[in-house]
């Protein structure tokens, strides 16, 4: 239960969460940038 909640502090402290969403974000957009649409929005 204490590993749990040094994960948690580390993951708050360091705003890793928000890292990891940057680093997925690029390709994600990417992907989705050249995927075909059937209708413009």
């Amino acid at each position: 239960m204490a590993a749990l909640f040094l994960v948690t502090v580390a993951v708050y402290w360091f705003n890793l969460d928000t890292k990891l969403v940057t680093l997925i974000e690029k390709p994600m957009m990417k992907h989705y940038d050249e995927m075909e649409r059937d209708h413009r929005l």
